[in-house]
């Protein structure tokens, strides 16, 4: 029997998302294919990613976030993703502005300031490991590898050079983050996602594995940083710690694109 199932898109910074209340489910089973179906950008709504959002049983977080790649196959955190969530819980379900919600084992924080500012705090980072091209991997929530340009990122092929490195680690892939250092203060990324396989105009884990990773080097030295994706402007901030990185915040927009109906 076809179903009708409503959903939510919003994006950040472009990094776009499909989002659907796990009461409106009903009996619609979520496969890798139907959620594939529902993100492509041809045959169905088009997105970077699936969430589903959950009430709660634990009366200090506001819900619980499940997280699906394009490909349909459940995914690892997504900070862009996140923040879009916190906006829809808030102006949706009547979640305060600053919330706490759940994804798997992990609790994270946010707050709605305006639809153009929206933080989240993500996990503390201990170990970014340089390799020996002088490139780095930094698990951010999600694993990413910094590829550093010197010049020239608006021309590079993402895409064929993303494609080429993301099983550098291993079968399940990693993401490829490729970065230019415009100042002290200030990157700009080009990231090719797993799960996605293609460049994406925004990755919130990406561009905060990039900051760290160039603190870590020394290429930067602030810890407020802004960062110039494909997509729009997002800010990461830090603190330096006795084991790594702590009270890391990723800030930016989370916009509502639009509502709908689909036949499941």
């Amino acid at each position: 029997m076809t179903q009708s199932l409503h959903f939510s898109k919003y994006h950040g910074a472009g990094n776009d998302f499909i989002i659907v209340d796990a009461q409106d489910l009903n009996s619609i089973d979520l496969t890798e294919s139907q959620i594939a179906l529902w993100c492509h950008r041809r045959y169905g709504i088009g997105a970077d990613g699936f969430m589903v959002y959950e009430r709660s049983t634990d009366s200090k977080k506001a819900f619980a976030m499940r997280y699906y790649n394009a490909d349909g196959k459940q995914g690892s955190m997504c900070g862009n993703g996140g923040r879009c969530i916190v906006r829809y819980a808030y102006e949706r379900k009547g979640a305060p502005s600053s919330l706490q919600f759940s994804f798997g084992e992990d609790v994270y924080s946010a707050e709605v300031h305006t639809a153009d500012n929206i933080s989240l705090y993500m996990k503390p980072v201990h170990t970014i490991k340089i390799q020996e091209d002088q490139s780095c991997f930094c698990n951010t929530g999600s694993p990413h590898h910094i590829e550093w340009v010197d010049s020239g990122l608006q021309e590079l092929d993402v895409f064929q050079s993303g494609k080429v490195m993301r099983d550098r680690y291993g079968s399940e892939g990693c993401n490829i983050n490729f970065v230019e250092i415009i100042n002290d203060s200030e990157l700009a990324v080009r990231t090719y996602e797993r799960g996605v396989e293609d460049e994406t105009l925004a990755c919130g884990t990406g561009v905060t594995a990039a900051v760290l990773s160039a603190h870590h080097m020394g290429k930067i030295r602030a810890t407020s940083v802004k960062v110039n994706a494909l997509g729009g402007l997002l800010e990461v901030a830090f603190k330096l710690a006795e084991l790594g990185y702590e009270d890391i915040v990723l800030r930016g927009p989370a916009e509502h694109v639009f509502d709908g109906n689909i036949l499941a």
